[in-house]
Formats: structure tokens, sequence, C-alpha cells
């Protein structure tokens, strides 16, 4: 296996068995480099094994096919992720492969399992590879994985597996001094261990001439002249205030503060079981989606959203959740009465509207009014105009925020008249995760779309940040951030995407907007970071141990006291004394010890008269993947109000309901809280017991 000069003087320390971290631009050949270390780590060392970590599913079929195959001439690899059976028997799997490649999350479960066919130790392995390592911080996985081996390693156990760390971009970590960001290098290193982070320095000049730095240039536009379909959001969000009658709410309309005080707002209305507050919070969060997507792409993205979501089931005995549909329907809307579609003279009460209007029907037109479209479509349409001139063979990349948008960039460009004819085939990649925003793409949808991609049967993607980081996607030679606001990592990460030979990275932001002032803060912190690494690089070795071992030890002390606090709160109220209520109508549905684990991570309501309280949506929920002793059911809903809580799940036959905790409120004798995750709550939950249940 061939490595370029470069690659050969950064795995220098990694083939003399010393932890480290190779630190390489994206497009250098990281993996490869790592592939070489393996390759030699196992001739040289009889019963070695490797586990090479990922963070991203999709990464793992990836590095499989495309860098760790010249393995399997001489070497048993084997490719596990979540949607893989050999997931059940990961103990096995170990035992009989030499390369293991999976997600950080696999591993991560396999190390606290106590099941026999699954549970692995870290000296299972004499190297561990970590894809992206930058992740190696705080609550992330990698983290968790590392922080295991610290506590081993501390207390003086010596088998443990030597650790090479992979990152095109460490960051700064936050930090904007120069002392700071020196102080976040040395946390990656002490949270990997490393001896020493290596990057290219004798051979700098065969580096750049492998991996071009792309053409920045700033694409600038103004704000729209008028905004007449964002006003009358602004007016009618004005109008739910008012019906509201709560003064000192905020007016920011369109914001991401705005947002979030909403959420907050929603969360405590919830809290306090104030139905209308917590409805119009959540009416007034989706009037503000569609200013925010208006201020991105186009009116009628924005408005298609609204129309979304008074489209879906929503409990009408709420007076409440009636007046505000009948608000956006106008007169003629489903449920019309009093208020409906009506607008408020100021100091006037809620009860007597000044004039009634086609609150629909009036966006639906503005909305399709040429005259008021947003600026930075049209500055899109001049950089894909430039680009892809035939008979070029041009391929890119734009990086928008939200998936939304990508759907939405995607639409706007096939309604876009002036660019049919530009030889442009494009094609929306966004995350696999599930979201109930806009649907998620599956894995195979995703690598379908990168291998057209690839093949050149597709040459432009709308893509979220999905394809910033680790995806094999070729070289493009332009790369637009569409308004993004993101740190120097994923900037760095975006940027070497446009690594073809007179490459561009463009920033399409508004004249004097924050994205702008980011990135180019951005570019300062890149510098701050190389300045930060280059000190921590030329640090004595003695200076440089101390550091570490102090940063580890630290680590794992608050990592150890945070899992007593943990243990600690979930002994805090008897389980008995404990009521979920639903999060909409505030019906009591269960208590605290009703609730039971399956395979430690599903909540399940084993309470045989807690069917009285939901009903069941027509259709299985569909996964792509199987699981090894339970298959979805269908999702769940509230009887009383049709709030969504859940699934069933067929676990060996038996059906029992998950409860996704966020969708309840939990009342305790101390307080009433609403909860992101199960993992927060303050009372004990027992393992499910089957026999017992079905005793």
């Amino acid at each position: 296996m061939e490595l370029r000069d470069y690659q050969r003087e950064v795995v220098g320390p990694a083939l003399r068995g010393r932890n480290s971290i190779i630190w390489l631009p994206t497009g250098a050949g990281k993996t490869r480099a790592a592939v070489h270390v393996c390759q030699q780590h196992l001739e040289s060392r009889r019963g070695g094994r490797v586990a090479v970590l990922v963070n991203k599913v999709h990464l793992v079929d990836q590095h499989a096919k495309k860098e760790f195959h010249v393995l399997q001439k001489d070497f048993r690899v084997t490719a596990i992720s979540g949607d893989s059976s050999h997931k059940s028997f990961f103990a096995c799997v170990v035992k009989q492969s030499d390369v293991v490649i999976c997600t950080a999350q696999i591993l991560q479960n396999a190390l606290v399992s106590r099941e026999e066919d699954t549970h692995v130790e870290l000296t299972d392995f004499s190297l561990l590879v970590i894809d992206e390592c930058h992740h190696t911080h705080k609550e992330a996985v990698y983290n968790k994985i590392m922080l295991n081996y610290l506590q081993h390693k501390l207390s003086g156990q010596q088998d443990l597996p030597q650790v090479l760390g992979l990152t095109a971009s460490p960051g700064t970590g936050g930090a904007t001094s120069f002392e700071g960001a020196v102080e976040h290098i040395l946390q990656i290193c002490a949270n990997l261990d490393a001896e020493k982070i290596t990057s290219v320095q004798e051979e700098l000049q065969h580096l750049q001439s492998h991996v071009p730095q792309p053409r920045k240039q700033y694409e600038l536009c103004e704000e729209r002249a008028q905004d007449p379909f964002g006003e009358q959001l602004k007016k009618v969000m004005e109008q739910i205030q008012q019906y509201m009658e709560m003064p000192g709410l905020p007016q920011d309309f369109g914001t991401q503060i705005y947002e979030q005080r909403i959420v907050e707002l929603e969360k405590r209305a919830a809290e306090t079981f104030c139905r209308k507050m917590r409805v119009c919070m959540l009416h007034l969060r989706k009037y503000n989606d569609a200013l925010l997507i208006n201020d991105t792409v186009r009116m009628i993205d924005a408005f298609q959203c609204l129309q979304q979501f008074y489209a879906t089931e929503r409990d009408m005995k709420d007076p409440t959740e009636r007046f505000l549909t009948t608000m956006f329907e106008g007169n003629g809307g489903p449920g019309g009465g009093v208020g409906a579609g009506c607008v408020w003279a100021g100091g006037s009460s809620p009860d007597t509207p000044l004039a009634c209007a086609e609150n629909r029907t009036s966006l639906q037109e503005l909305a399709g009014d040429r005259r008021y479209e947003n600026p930075r479509l049209g500055k899109l349409e001049e950089i894909l105009r430039e680009h892809f001139q035939p008979p070029d063979a041009s391929r890119g990349i734009i990086f928008t925020k939200t998936r939304q948008s990508a759907h939405s960039l995607l639409s706007w460009l096939q309604d876009t008249a002036a660019l049919s004819g530009q030889h442009i085939r494009a094609a929306v990649l966004t995350g696999t995760g599930y979201s109930n925003q806009t649907r998620h793409m599956t894995q195979n949808e995703q690598q379908d779309v990168i291998k057209l991609f690839r093949e050149g049967a597709l040459n432009l993607l709308f893509s979220t940040s999905v394809a910033e980081e680790g995806l094999d996607i070729p070289e493009c030679n332009i790369v637009v951030r569409y308004g993004l606001m993101t740190n120097e990592i994923a900037m760095m990460q975006a940027r070497g995407r446009a690594r073809a030979k007179n490459s561009v990275y463009s920033v399409l932001a508004k004249a004097s907007s924050r994205e702008v002032s980011r990135e180019l803060l951005n570019e300062d912190l890149v510098e701050l970071m190389e300045r930060a690494i280059r000190a921590v690089q030329a640090m004595p070795e003695q200076e440089y141990r101390l550091k570490i071992r102090e940063l580890q030890r630290v680590a794992v002390a608050s990592c150890l006291m945070k899992e007593a606090r943990i243990s600690e709160r979930r002994q805090l109220h008897d389980p008995d004394a404990v009521y979920l209520y639903c999060v909409n109508c505030n019906t009591a549905v269960c208590r605290g010890s009703d609730i039971r684990t399956v395979e430690s991570m599903h909540h399940v309501n084993i309470n045989p008269n807690f069917g009285l309280y939901y009903r069941v949506s027509s259709g299985k929920i569909q996964f792509q993947r199987t699981f090894k002793d339970w298959e979805p059911g269908c999702r769940i809903m509230c009887s009383e109000c049709s709030q969504d809580w859940g699934m069933e799940m067929i676990y060996r036959q038996v059906k029992l309901p998950i409860l996704c905790i966020k969708n309840f409120v939990v009342e305790t004798p101390a307080e009433r809280r609403r909860y992101k995750k199960w993992s927060n709550v303050t009372f004990l939950v027992k393992e499910f017991d089957y026999l017992e249940y079905c005793s």
C-alpha cells in the first residue's frame, strides 16, 4: 500500500506504537494513512485486533468499501452499524475479526452491556482508530468510550489498546483567546490520551500540491425592498399575542431569539397546565418558522409550511385551537366563527375585531407575487448560471441550514426557467436522523444520491451539514454556503469539499449580516487553532505529559461525580408518587410505577388499564431496519385530544406502548416538569421482566 510522502510523515509516531492524533486537511487521505497503520500493526503483532470507530452510520459502509477493503486479502474485516444484524452478537463477531468497523455507539453499548453475546472490553482490542476525533469531548459517545479508557489507565491497567485519532479540524472549542485555544487542543489530546498531535511540516509543499485550496468569495445581497407577505405574518402573530392577553411578550418576530423564548414559554405553559398559552405558543412558533423560511427561501415555501401545519389533525374541541385555525383559514375556514381571520385595532379588546379578512387566501396571493421574491435566490441563480455553463463538467454543493430549506431550494431550481437549460442535475442530501419537521432520508437513499453524484449522473447537491464531514464525495469546483451561521470546524469541512483545480468557495449572505460576521470570525479562529496546535506541538515533553495527566485526572473525577449525582437524582422520588399527564390536554394517564425499560432504552407502560387512555393510528410504522426481539407497531395518541404519545412495540409477541417523555408532563411531590429525555427523570425505572409480565 503506497503512501504519499506527507502521509508517511504524519504516521511516524503511530507506526512506533504511540498514541497520536493525525491532523490533515480534508481530502489529504487521513483514512488511507490510518489503513496503513492498521496493516503494519496487524502484521507486526500476533493476535492484534483493530476497532475503527466512526460517528455516523453511513461512514461504516464507506470505510469498509472504499478504504479498508485492501486489508481483506490478509485479514478478516467486518463492518457493523445500527442497521446490521451483527450487532446483536457483537462479542462473537469481534472474536472472529481482525478489523471491526463500527459506529462509536455500538462499541459503547457493548462495553456497558451485561449480555454475554454483546459485551466486550477495551482490552479485546490492540488498536482503536477514532475518525473525526475532534468530537471526543463533553457528552459525545467518543468521549464516553475514552473516559472508560482513562479510568482503566489511571487505575494502572497496562494492556489497553493504542489510540489513533484522525481530524481535519480540531477547532478552538468556542475559545477566542490564544490561551483558551491551547487549553482546548490539550483537552482533546488528553481525552484521546495522545502523546503527540502530528501534522505535515517537512512535506508541506507536497501536501499543498495534492490538496489545492479554493478561491473564497463573498456573494452579498440586500434585504427585500418590500415584504408584504412577512408583514402579514407578523400582524397575525401580534393578533395571537393580543388574544393571549399577556403583556411583555417578545416582539422580535422572525428571529432565533424569538423562537427560543417561545419554546421556553411553551414548556412553562405545559408545566403549569395553561393550555391556552401552550397552544398559542405552538402556533406562534410555526408562524416564526414561516418567517425564517421566508427569509431563507421563497414565500411559497413559507406558506406551504403553515398550510401543512393547519392541515394536520388537531383537537377542535379546544376553543383556542378552533380560534387559531379559523384565524389562519379566514372566514371560510373550518369551524369559522368569532375572530375568524380577524384583524384587531390597536388597544381594542381581543373580542372586538376591526376587520375580517381571508388570511389564507391573501397569504397565498402574496406568495405568488414575484415582485417580492427573495434576493438571495437571484444571487444563487447568478452563481449557478456562471458555474454550470455547458459543456463544462461542473460539480457543486449548496450547503444550507435545514432539511426544509434543502428541499425548498431543489423545488426552486426545478421551477426556475432560466436554469432549466443549464444541464444541472440536482438532488437533496440530508441526514438519516428522524425529524418531525421534514422527512428524513433513509441510509439507502443517501447512498444512492452519493453514488449518482460520484458517477456524474447528478452534478449538484442541496445539502445539510451531513455532507460536510467524512463523506466520500468527489471533488467539487463550486461550494456555496447559503445563509449559514456555523463554527470554524463546519466552515473548514465545507471548504474542504471544493478541492478541484481552480475551485470556488462562496459565502452567500445578506450584506452586513451576522452570517458574514461569523464567517470572518471563523477565518480568525482557524488561524488561532493553527497557532494553538503549533504551540502544543512545541511544548517540552515533560511539561506536556504533566498537563495531559492533570487534565485526565480532572476529567475522570468530574465524570464519577456526575454519575453519582445522576444516580442520586434517580432515587429522589417513589415511582408510585409520580404521575404522567398528557402534555396537551393535561389528563393524568399513568404513574411512574407503571413504566419499565425494555433493553435498557425503550420506556414502556405495562399497566393493562393504560389502553383506555390512548388510541392507535391505522397502519404499522415502517423502519428500514429490523430488530432482534421486537418490531414496531402503530403510532399511539391521546384518546382525549389526539396528542402524539409514541408507538406500540411488539416485543416477543407482546404489545407494549412505548412512551416518548417529551409528550408528557411529569408530576412528582416536588414539582411538575417536562423532560426531553427519560434519563433526566427523578424516579427509578425498573427493567421489564418478560416472564413476570406473561404470568
